[in-house]
């Protein structure tokens, strides 16, 4: 774990090698509770808010497991729909060692909850049957496209205990010091086959609290999660200050798109014209 000086000379050197690096138990037990309830408050809200408005929020991605029954995703972008959570992407214990890491102060540009949740079946979403699989990629495959610089960090603060059994991510260390070109597949976009050495993955184990930094470049990449429970983790993506690329160019328009809709449903909510349907405490 950092100490209060800040990282120690073999982490930053694990980072320059492996282009990631887990901090374990960075946040306390009851400010993880926290993070989790806000989790559970934006998970109903966005269900709920889309069966309201009879139209899937753009924010929601949900899918149907092969097996049976549906799994949320992700639910992307979050920032402001939680003070809680708005509040951590701003935190020291995430910023000052991201940090060291990049050389400049980060600049938050995105930031997304992969909830990994099964949920009970809802007649009113018709999704296609898939999975919640991650593809074999790496992060700047998608941010390039946007001008952003190769030297963004992502860090992913887990909710919830993360391990093989629950679809973890897994890296490919040291596939940051050469990008890849990706291919497009139905989940987004992936190294092509053979590309990568599929065998030296490594899963990270992490309990819940805890801090992964990744570089954007390091390929990584996660398994469906089979079990009941969610395998949350909240991921913020930084970019160099010295970069200048302004604030919320990749989030942005969603939020827009999406806040006038979620008000709808508040306003319908409040006014008794509309019950949720969606409880998380229904869905064991």
């Amino acid at each position: 774990m950092a100490t209060s000086n800040g990282l120690t000379p073999k982490q930053r050197s694990f980072w320059d090698d492996n282009g990631f690096l887990v901090l374990p138990s960075v946040f306390t037990a009851d400010e993880v509770l926290r993070m989790q309830a806000d989790a559970d408050f934006i998970l109903e809200l966005i269900i709920n808010s889309s069966i309201c408005n009879q139209r899937q929020s753009r924010r929601l991605d949900i899918r149907e497991r092969q097996s049976g029954g549906l799994i949320v995703r992700k639910i992307q972008p979050i920032n402001d729909l939680s003070l809680v959570l708005s509040e951590v992407a701003e935190d020291d214990r995430l910023l000052a060692p991201m940090s060291e890491l990049m050389g400049d102060q980060p600049v938050l540009m995105e930031e997304k909850l992969n909830y990994k949740q099964p949920v009970r079946a809802l007649e009113k979403f018709r999704v296609p049957v898939d999975d919640d699989r991650f593809p074999v990629h790496n992060d700047w495959a998608y941010y390039k496209y946007n001008g952003y610089p190769d030297n963004i960090i992502s860090s992913a603060i887990t909710l919830d205990d993360c391990h093989p059994g629950n679809g973890a991510i897994r890296v490919f260390p040291g596939t940051h010091h050469q990008h890849i070109e990706h291919d497009r597949v139905r989940n987004g976009l992936e190294v092509p086959q053979g590309s990568v050495d599929l065998s030296t993955g490594t899963f990270l184990d992490a309990p819940a609290g805890s801090v992964m930094f990744f570089h954007a470049k390091i390929v990584h990449t996660s398994e469906p999660n089979p079990t009941p429970n969610p395998r949350r983790v909240m991921i913020y993506s930084h970019y160099p200050q010295q970069a200048d690329m302004g604030i919320d160019i990749r989030n942005g328009p969603n939020r827009l798109r999406e806040s006038p809709w979620e008000w709808e449903y508040r306003r319908r909510k409040d006014a008794g014209e509309f019950i949720d349907q969606f409880r998380l405490e229904s869905n064991s």
